[in-house]
Protein backbone atom coordinates (compact mmCIF):
# COMPACT_ATOMS: atom_id res chain seq x y z
CA UNK A 1 0.00 0.00 0.00
CA UNK A 2 0.93 3.71 -1.32
CA UNK A 3 2.30 6.01 1.75
CA UNK A 4 0.19 9.21 0.81
CA UNK A 5 0.65 12.81 2.56
CA UNK A 6 -0.33 16.32 1.88
CA UNK A 7 1.67 19.09 2.01
CA UNK A 8 1.11 22.92 2.59
CA UNK A 9 1.57 25.41 -0.03
CA UNK A 10 3.72 28.79 -0.07
CA UNK A 11 3.95 31.10 -3.43
CA UNK A 12 7.04 33.02 -3.96
CA UNK A 13 8.57 35.66 -5.91
CA UNK A 14 11.57 35.05 -7.76
CA UNK A 15 13.39 38.08 -7.02
CA UNK A 16 15.83 37.31 -3.32
CA UNK A 17 18.11 39.47 -1.86
CA UNK A 18 21.40 37.38 -0.75
CA UNK A 19 24.12 39.15 1.70
CA UNK A 20 27.87 39.07 1.42
CA UNK A 21 29.58 36.79 3.76
CA UNK A 22 31.99 34.07 4.32
CA UNK A 23 30.75 30.73 2.88
CA UNK A 24 30.28 28.39 6.45
CA UNK A 25 32.27 24.62 5.82
CA UNK A 26 29.03 21.98 4.43
CA UNK A 27 28.54 19.58 6.97
CA UNK A 28 27.49 16.55 5.39
CA UNK A 29 23.95 15.01 6.22
CA UNK A 30 22.86 11.54 6.44
CA UNK A 31 19.54 10.49 5.56
CA UNK A 32 17.30 10.10 2.24
CA UNK A 33 14.08 12.03 3.42
CA UNK A 34 12.93 14.97 1.18
CA UNK A 35 11.88 17.88 3.13
CA UNK A 36 10.36 20.35 0.39
CA UNK A 37 10.23 20.57 -3.33
CA UNK A 38 9.60 23.69 -5.36
CA UNK A 39 8.42 24.13 -9.19
CA UNK A 40 8.05 26.61 -11.63
CA UNK A 41 6.23 26.63 -14.65
CA UNK A 42 7.06 28.11 -18.52
CA UNK A 43 5.09 31.51 -16.98
CA UNK A 44 7.50 31.67 -14.30
CA UNK A 45 4.96 31.27 -11.45
CA UNK A 46 6.45 29.52 -8.76
CA UNK A 47 5.54 27.08 -6.18
CA UNK A 48 7.26 26.10 -2.75
CA UNK A 49 5.83 22.92 -0.95
CA UNK A 50 7.13 21.42 2.33
CA UNK A 51 6.78 17.61 2.47
CA UNK A 52 6.30 15.88 6.20
CA UNK A 53 8.90 13.96 6.98
CA UNK A 54 8.51 10.16 7.59
CA UNK A 55 10.11 6.67 7.55
CA UNK A 56 7.81 4.29 4.90
CA UNK A 57 9.21 1.35 2.95
CA UNK A 58 6.32 2.07 0.42
CA UNK A 59 6.39 4.63 -2.08
CA UNK A 60 5.25 8.13 -0.48
CA UNK A 61 2.78 9.91 -2.72
CA UNK A 62 2.80 13.77 -2.93
CA UNK A 63 -0.44 15.59 -3.66
CA UNK A 64 0.86 18.65 -5.32
CA UNK A 65 -1.52 21.82 -6.04
CA UNK A 66 1.20 23.33 -8.65
CA UNK A 67 -0.03 27.15 -9.23
CA UNK A 68 -0.03 28.58 -13.06
CA UNK A 69 -1.93 29.82 -15.28
CA UNK A 70 -5.10 28.56 -17.77
CA UNK A 71 -2.39 28.36 -20.16
CA UNK A 72 0.11 26.27 -17.89
CA UNK A 73 1.67 23.15 -19.77
CA UNK A 74 1.89 20.84 -16.98
CA UNK A 75 4.44 18.69 -19.20
CA UNK A 76 6.77 21.10 -18.94
CA UNK A 77 7.49 22.02 -15.05
CA UNK A 78 10.94 22.86 -13.51
CA UNK A 79 11.29 20.68 -10.23
CA UNK A 80 14.25 21.21 -7.54
CA UNK A 81 14.12 19.00 -4.21
CA UNK A 82 15.01 20.28 -0.73
CA UNK A 83 17.48 17.12 0.29
CA UNK A 84 20.43 16.25 2.76
CA UNK A 85 23.21 17.92 1.54
CA UNK A 86 24.83 14.45 0.30
CA UNK A 87 21.97 12.75 -1.61
CA UNK A 88 20.49 12.83 -4.49
CA UNK A 89 17.98 12.73 -6.55
CA UNK A 90 17.53 9.80 -9.67
CA UNK A 91 16.24 10.34 -11.81
CA UNK A 92 17.90 13.53 -11.40
CA UNK A 93 15.62 16.98 -11.78
CA UNK A 94 17.27 18.40 -15.24
CA UNK A 95 14.93 20.33 -17.42
CA UNK A 96 11.16 20.22 -17.52
CA UNK A 97 9.62 17.31 -15.85
CA UNK A 98 5.95 15.83 -16.96
CA UNK A 99 4.08 16.32 -14.20
CA UNK A 100 0.38 15.92 -16.44
CA UNK A 101 0.83 12.02 -15.34
CA UNK A 102 2.42 10.28 -11.68
CA UNK A 103 6.44 11.16 -11.48
CA UNK A 104 8.02 8.94 -10.26
CA UNK A 105 11.79 10.07 -8.31
CA UNK A 106 13.91 8.55 -5.37
CA UNK A 107 16.24 10.02 -2.88
CA UNK A 108 19.35 8.18 -2.58
CA UNK A 109 21.27 8.77 0.98
CA UNK A 110 25.03 8.80 1.06
CA UNK A 111 25.00 5.13 2.42
CA UNK A 112 22.69 4.09 -0.38
CA UNK A 113 19.12 3.74 0.92
CA UNK A 114 16.28 4.10 -1.42
CA UNK A 115 12.90 6.16 0.30
CA UNK A 116 10.72 6.02 -3.35
CA UNK A 117 8.42 9.66 -3.85
CA UNK A 118 5.41 9.62 -6.48
CA UNK A 119 4.24 13.42 -7.29
CA UNK A 120 0.52 13.64 -8.27
CA UNK A 121 0.31 17.09 -9.39
CA UNK A 122 -2.85 19.47 -10.52
CA UNK A 123 -2.93 22.59 -12.07
CA UNK A 124 -4.59 25.39 -9.44
CA UNK A 125 -5.14 28.50 -11.89
CA UNK A 126 -4.06 31.74 -10.61
CA UNK A 127 -6.84 34.13 -12.32
CA UNK A 128 -6.03 37.91 -11.93
CA UNK A 129 -8.85 40.11 -11.83
CA UNK A 130 -9.38 43.55 -12.69
CA UNK A 131 -11.84 46.56 -12.31
CA UNK A 132 -14.04 47.20 -15.11
CA UNK A 133 -15.83 50.24 -13.53
CA UNK A 134 -16.65 51.41 -10.38
CA UNK A 135 -19.41 53.98 -9.38
CA UNK A 136 -20.17 55.83 -6.23
CA UNK A 137 -23.87 55.79 -4.82
CA UNK A 138 -24.42 59.58 -5.63
CA UNK A 139 -23.07 58.31 -10.06
CA UNK A 140 -26.05 55.38 -9.38
CA UNK A 141 -28.67 57.41 -7.92
CA UNK A 142 -28.91 55.64 -4.70
CA UNK A 143 -30.93 56.87 -2.37
CA UNK A 144 -30.09 56.98 1.46
CA UNK A 145 -29.64 53.38 3.23
CA UNK A 146 -31.95 51.84 0.81
CA UNK A 147 -29.75 49.78 -2.17
CA UNK A 148 -28.78 46.46 -0.55
CA UNK A 149 -28.54 43.78 -3.66
CA UNK A 150 -26.83 43.57 -6.40
CA UNK A 151 -27.46 41.44 -9.58
CA UNK A 152 -26.30 39.81 -12.70
CA UNK A 153 -28.87 39.67 -16.02
CA UNK A 154 -28.03 39.12 -19.19
CA UNK A 155 -25.30 42.36 -20.55
CA UNK A 156 -26.83 44.52 -17.39
CA UNK A 157 -25.80 45.30 -13.81
CA UNK A 158 -29.30 44.97 -11.74
CA UNK A 159 -29.33 47.06 -8.71
CA UNK A 160 -32.07 46.91 -5.75
CA UNK A 161 -33.78 49.67 -3.88
CA UNK A 162 -36.68 49.58 -1.47
CA UNK A 163 -38.57 51.30 -3.96
CA UNK A 164 -37.86 49.76 -7.14
CA UNK A 165 -35.17 48.51 -9.22
CA UNK A 166 -32.61 49.71 -12.26
CA UNK A 167 -30.31 48.10 -14.54
CA UNK A 168 -27.35 49.49 -15.72
CA UNK A 169 -25.05 48.47 -18.59
CA UNK A 170 -21.90 46.14 -17.43
CA UNK A 171 -19.63 47.42 -20.16
CA UNK A 172 -19.58 51.14 -18.56
CA UNK A 173 -21.97 51.04 -15.85
CA UNK A 174 -24.36 53.29 -17.63
CA UNK A 175 -28.00 52.94 -17.14
CA UNK A 176 -30.02 51.04 -18.95
CA UNK A 177 -33.72 51.54 -17.76
CA UNK A 178 -35.85 50.23 -14.87
CA UNK A 179 -37.63 46.84 -13.56
CA UNK A 180 -41.54 46.61 -14.42
CA UNK A 181 -43.21 46.86 -11.10
CA UNK A 182 -46.44 46.28 -12.49
CA UNK A 183 -48.88 44.25 -10.22
CA UNK A 184 -46.88 43.62 -7.21
CA UNK A 185 -49.08 43.51 -3.78
CA UNK A 186 -45.90 44.17 -1.23
CA UNK A 187 -48.16 47.91 -0.60
CA UNK A 188 -51.28 45.73 1.10
CA UNK A 189 -48.97 43.85 2.98
CA UNK A 190 -47.86 44.59 6.33
CA UNK A 191 -44.73 44.78 5.72
CA UNK A 192 -44.05 46.62 2.12
CA UNK A 193 -40.88 47.19 0.45
CA UNK A 194 -38.14 44.44 -0.45
CA UNK A 195 -35.35 43.97 1.96
CA UNK A 196 -33.11 42.04 -1.30
CA UNK A 197 -32.98 40.95 -4.60
CA UNK A 198 -31.14 37.96 -6.00
CA UNK A 199 -30.62 36.89 -9.67
CA UNK A 200 -30.15 33.28 -10.64
CA UNK A 201 -27.64 31.63 -12.63
CA UNK A 202 -29.70 32.49 -16.05
CA UNK A 203 -30.28 36.14 -15.13
CA UNK A 204 -34.11 35.91 -14.00
CA UNK A 205 -34.55 37.91 -10.58
CA UNK A 206 -36.66 37.33 -7.63
CA UNK A 207 -37.88 39.35 -4.98
CA UNK A 208 -40.19 39.74 -1.80
CA UNK A 209 -40.99 41.87 0.93
CA UNK A 210 -39.87 41.24 4.19
CA UNK A 211 -42.01 39.48 7.11
CA UNK A 212 -40.63 40.06 11.23
CA UNK A 213 -43.09 38.17 13.00
CA UNK A 214 -44.75 35.51 13.14
CA UNK A 215 -48.26 35.39 11.19
CA UNK A 216 -46.31 37.99 9.12
CA UNK A 217 -46.97 37.36 4.99
CA UNK A 218 -44.35 37.59 2.21
CA UNK A 219 -45.00 37.20 -1.58
CA UNK A 220 -41.94 36.35 -3.95
CA UNK A 221 -42.51 37.75 -7.42
CA UNK A 222 -40.00 36.63 -10.43
CA UNK A 223 -38.98 38.47 -13.23
CA UNK A 224 -38.09 36.55 -16.77
CA UNK A 225 -35.05 39.18 -17.44
CA UNK A 226 -34.72 42.99 -16.69
CA UNK A 227 -37.20 43.81 -19.53
CA UNK A 228 -40.01 40.97 -18.37
CA UNK A 229 -43.14 41.89 -16.39
CA UNK A 230 -43.12 40.56 -12.74
CA UNK A 231 -45.18 37.01 -12.02
CA UNK A 232 -46.07 36.28 -8.17
CA UNK A 233 -44.02 32.91 -7.54
CA UNK A 234 -45.09 31.95 -3.75
CA UNK A 235 -46.38 33.17 -0.64
CA UNK A 236 -44.89 31.97 2.88
CA UNK A 237 -46.46 33.20 6.30
CA UNK A 238 -43.71 33.25 8.89
CA UNK A 239 -44.22 30.57 11.51
CA UNK A 240 -40.98 30.30 13.09
CA UNK A 241 -40.93 32.36 16.48
CA UNK A 242 -38.14 35.41 16.68
CA UNK A 243 -37.68 35.50 13.38
CA UNK A 244 -37.16 37.66 10.45
CA UNK A 245 -37.13 36.31 6.73
CA UNK A 246 -36.98 38.20 3.09
CA UNK A 247 -33.37 39.94 4.19
CA UNK A 248 -31.20 37.54 1.96
CA UNK A 249 -32.16 35.75 -1.14
CA UNK A 250 -30.58 33.05 -3.67
CA UNK A 251 -31.06 31.23 -6.48
CA UNK A 252 -29.36 28.39 -7.43
CA UNK A 253 -30.37 27.43 -11.37
CA UNK A 254 -32.66 28.76 -13.79
CA UNK A 255 -36.03 29.52 -13.25
CA UNK A 256 -37.53 29.07 -16.59
CA UNK A 257 -36.50 25.37 -16.34
CA UNK A 258 -34.99 24.46 -12.77
CA UNK A 259 -33.92 26.19 -9.59
CA UNK A 260 -33.58 26.10 -5.79
CA UNK A 261 -34.63 29.12 -3.70
CA UNK A 262 -32.95 29.68 -0.65
CA UNK A 263 -34.37 32.01 2.18
CA UNK A 264 -31.89 32.56 5.26
CA UNK A 265 -33.98 32.96 8.35
CA UNK A 266 -32.42 35.95 10.66
CA UNK A 267 -31.17 35.30 14.18
CA UNK A 268 -31.95 31.50 13.91
CA UNK A 269 -29.83 28.66 12.24
CA UNK A 270 -32.74 27.64 10.05
CA UNK A 271 -32.79 28.46 6.22
CA UNK A 272 -36.13 27.71 3.81
CA UNK A 273 -35.44 26.17 0.28
CA UNK A 274 -37.95 26.34 -2.21
CA UNK A 275 -37.59 23.87 -5.35
CA UNK A 276 -38.69 25.76 -8.88
CA UNK A 277 -39.33 23.88 -11.98
CA UNK A 278 -40.89 25.83 -15.29
CA UNK A 279 -41.60 29.02 -13.36
CA UNK A 280 -43.11 27.86 -10.62
CA UNK A 281 -42.55 26.05 -7.24
CA UNK A 282 -43.23 22.49 -7.09
CA UNK A 283 -44.38 23.31 -3.53
CA UNK A 284 -46.06 26.40 -1.77
CA UNK A 285 -44.65 24.82 1.31
CA UNK A 286 -40.65 25.22 1.87
CA UNK A 287 -38.00 22.61 2.57
CA UNK A 288 -37.36 24.15 6.54
CA UNK A 289 -33.39 22.87 7.22
CA UNK A 290 -31.84 23.44 10.62
CA UNK A 291 -28.16 23.48 10.71
CA UNK A 292 -26.10 22.86 13.51
CA UNK A 293 -23.17 25.80 14.46
CA UNK A 294 -21.94 26.78 17.49
CA UNK A 295 -23.18 30.31 17.13
CA UNK A 296 -26.78 31.46 16.38
CA UNK A 297 -26.99 33.13 12.80
CA UNK A 298 -27.33 37.10 12.92
CA UNK A 299 -30.26 39.33 11.17
CA UNK A 300 -28.24 39.01 7.31
CA UNK A 301 -27.91 34.94 7.42
CA UNK A 302 -26.62 34.41 4.06
CA UNK A 303 -26.70 30.45 2.36
CA UNK A 304 -24.67 30.49 -0.42
CA UNK A 305 -24.65 26.67 -1.71
CA UNK A 306 -21.64 25.60 -4.00
CA UNK A 307 -23.54 23.20 -6.34
CA UNK A 308 -26.99 22.79 -8.12
CA UNK A 309 -29.22 20.27 -5.48
CA UNK A 310 -31.43 20.00 -2.92
CA UNK A 311 -28.54 18.96 -0.82
CA UNK A 312 -25.78 20.56 -2.25
CA UNK A 313 -23.13 21.58 0.18
CA UNK A 314 -23.21 25.70 0.97
CA UNK A 315 -21.55 28.26 2.65
CA UNK A 316 -23.05 30.73 5.72
CA UNK A 317 -22.05 33.94 7.56
CA UNK A 318 -20.37 33.67 10.55
CA UNK A 319 -21.94 35.65 13.54
CA UNK A 320 -20.09 36.49 17.14
CA UNK A 321 -22.59 37.64 19.88
CA UNK A 322 -24.77 38.99 16.86
CA UNK A 323 -21.96 41.06 14.97
CA UNK A 324 -20.86 39.45 11.58
CA UNK A 325 -17.14 38.56 11.32
CA UNK A 326 -14.23 37.04 8.82
CA UNK A 327 -14.62 33.30 8.61
CA UNK A 328 -15.32 30.88 6.00
CA UNK A 329 -18.43 28.25 7.34
CA UNK A 330 -18.97 24.97 4.90
CA UNK A 331 -21.32 23.28 5.32
CA UNK A 332 -22.44 19.41 4.36
CA UNK A 333 -25.95 19.61 3.02
CA UNK A 334 -26.47 16.02 4.10
CA UNK A 335 -26.38 16.48 7.23
CA UNK A 336 -26.11 20.01 7.60
CA UNK A 337 -22.96 19.83 9.75
CA UNK A 338 -19.53 22.17 9.55
CA UNK A 339 -16.98 20.82 7.37
CA UNK A 340 -14.89 23.20 7.75
CA UNK A 341 -15.09 26.28 9.90
CA UNK A 342 -12.20 28.81 10.13
CA UNK A 343 -11.39 31.02 13.45
CA UNK A 344 -12.77 34.48 13.69
CA UNK A 345 -10.80 36.65 11.84
CA UNK A 346 -7.43 37.57 13.48
CA UNK A 347 -7.09 40.51 15.21
CA UNK A 348 -3.74 42.22 16.01
CA UNK A 349 -0.90 44.58 15.37
CA UNK A 350 -0.38 42.76 11.99
CA UNK A 351 -3.92 41.89 10.85
CA UNK A 352 -6.77 44.56 11.16
CA UNK A 353 -9.86 43.64 10.01
CA UNK A 354 -13.02 46.12 9.28
CA UNK A 355 -15.68 43.85 10.87
CA UNK A 356 -18.48 41.50 9.28
CA UNK A 357 -18.28 39.66 6.15
CA UNK A 358 -22.34 38.36 5.82
CA UNK A 359 -21.84 39.70 1.97
CA UNK A 360 -20.59 36.91 -0.59
CA UNK A 361 -20.86 34.64 -3.01
CA UNK A 362 -19.05 31.80 -4.10
CA UNK A 363 -17.34 30.80 -7.50
CA UNK A 364 -16.03 27.75 -9.17
CA UNK A 365 -13.80 27.93 -12.20
CA UNK A 366 -11.28 25.94 -14.36
CA UNK A 367 -9.18 25.00 -11.57
CA UNK A 368 -10.18 27.80 -9.32
CA UNK A 369 -12.72 27.84 -6.37
CA UNK A 370 -13.24 31.46 -4.91
CA UNK A 371 -15.51 33.43 -2.37
CA UNK A 372 -15.40 36.93 -3.06
CA UNK A 373 -16.46 39.11 0.13
CA UNK A 374 -17.16 42.37 1.05
CA UNK A 375 -15.09 43.28 4.31
CA UNK A 376 -17.13 46.24 6.12
CA UNK A 377 -18.46 48.12 9.17
CA UNK A 378 -20.32 51.14 9.37
CA UNK A 379 -18.07 53.70 7.69
CA UNK A 380 -15.63 51.47 5.55
CA UNK A 381 -15.74 48.46 2.89
CA UNK A 382 -13.44 46.60 1.21
CA UNK A 383 -13.59 43.76 -1.95
CA UNK A 384 -11.61 40.52 -1.44
CA UNK A 385 -11.17 36.88 -2.98
CA UNK A 386 -10.66 34.02 -0.78
CA UNK A 387 -9.26 31.22 -2.49
CA UNK A 388 -11.17 28.39 -0.63
CA UNK A 389 -9.57 25.47 -3.20
CA UNK A 390 -8.63 23.54 0.14
CA UNK A 391 -11.84 23.83 1.77
CA UNK A 392 -13.70 22.10 -1.28
CA UNK A 393 -10.57 19.60 -1.39
CA UNK A 394 -8.61 19.05 1.54
CA UNK A 395 -10.44 20.94 4.79
CA UNK A 396 -8.33 19.25 7.05
CA UNK A 397 -4.75 20.48 5.85
CA UNK A 398 -5.78 24.72 6.67
CA UNK A 399 -3.83 26.00 9.53
CA UNK A 400 -5.83 29.20 9.52
CA UNK A 401 -7.68 31.82 7.70
CA UNK A 402 -4.65 33.01 6.76
CA UNK A 403 -4.41 30.24 4.13
CA UNK A 404 -7.06 31.17 2.01
CA UNK A 405 -6.35 34.91 1.95
CA UNK A 406 -6.07 35.23 -2.45
CA UNK A 407 -6.63 39.29 -2.58
CA UNK A 408 -6.93 41.50 0.52
CA UNK A 409 -5.33 44.63 0.06
CA UNK A 410 -4.68 46.77 3.15
CA UNK A 411 -6.23 49.92 3.54
CA UNK A 412 -8.72 49.16 0.38
CA UNK A 413 -11.19 51.67 1.43
CA UNK A 414 -9.13 54.19 1.08
CA UNK A 415 -9.43 53.40 -2.94
CA UNK A 416 -13.41 53.52 -2.86
CA UNK A 417 -14.84 54.58 0.48
CA UNK A 418 -18.62 55.35 1.30
CA UNK A 419 -19.73 57.94 -0.99
CA UNK A 420 -19.71 61.67 1.34
CA UNK A 421 -23.16 62.56 0.04
CA UNK A 422 -24.48 59.54 1.68
CA UNK A 423 -24.93 58.59 5.82
CA UNK A 424 -22.31 56.31 7.71
CA UNK A 425 -24.43 52.34 6.66
CA UNK A 426 -25.56 51.86 10.07
CA UNK A 427 -26.86 48.61 9.19
CA UNK A 428 -23.94 47.26 7.99
CA UNK A 429 -25.37 45.86 4.60
CA UNK A 430 -23.80 45.01 1.18
CA UNK A 431 -24.49 42.37 -1.21
CA UNK A 432 -22.03 40.36 -3.95
CA UNK A 433 -22.56 38.07 -7.20
CA UNK A 434 -20.88 36.18 -9.10
CA UNK A 435 -21.23 34.90 -12.63
CA UNK A 436 -19.10 32.62 -14.11
CA UNK A 437 -18.74 32.47 -18.07
CA UNK A 438 -20.01 29.74 -19.69
CA UNK A 439 -16.77 27.97 -20.67
CA UNK A 440 -15.75 28.57 -17.51
CA UNK A 441 -12.76 30.36 -17.84
CA UNK A 442 -13.76 33.80 -16.55
CA UNK A 443 -16.26 35.44 -14.35
CA UNK A 444 -17.99 38.89 -13.37
CA UNK A 445 -18.30 39.79 -9.65
CA UNK A 446 -20.52 42.63 -8.96
CA UNK A 447 -19.95 44.16 -5.54
CA UNK A 448 -22.85 46.68 -3.97
CA UNK A 449 -22.47 48.88 -0.38
CA UNK A 450 -25.27 50.64 1.01
CA UNK A 451 -24.45 54.30 0.77
CA UNK A 452 -21.13 53.35 -0.72
CA UNK A 453 -21.45 52.31 -4.45
CA UNK A 454 -20.84 49.47 -6.81
CA UNK A 455 -17.73 48.07 -8.16
CA UNK A 456 -17.26 45.97 -10.81
CA UNK A 457 -14.62 43.35 -11.37
CA UNK A 458 -13.22 40.64 -14.37
CA UNK A 459 -12.06 37.56 -13.02
CA UNK A 460 -9.66 35.86 -16.21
Amino acid sequence: MRKSIYISICVFGLAFIVGCQEAEELIPTAGNKLTALSFLTSDLIETKISVEEFDSDEPIVIDADVNGLKTTDMKKINVSANIPNNARVEPAFVGPVDLSQPYHFEVVGSDGARQEYIIEAKLSVVYQHHTLWKKTATELGFTNHNNGAVGISGDYIVVHDRAGFKYFNISDGSKAGDISMEGIDWGTLPRTVPLHMATDDAGNIASCNFAAAVGEEIHMFWWEGVTAKPELLFTYVLDIPNAQVGRKIFVKGDMTTHAYLYLGISNNNIFLQWEIKDGKVVSEQPRKVDYSIDYTMGIQAKIVPTEFGANSNYFIARYENGVARIAITYMDGTTNQPIYQSEHHIQDVFHQWLGGGHAFDYAEMDGAYYIFLIEQNEYNWMREIFDVRKVILRPDKISSIMDLIKERTWNDWLNFPLDTNFASNGNVTADVRARVAPDGQSAIVAFLCTNGGVELWKIE
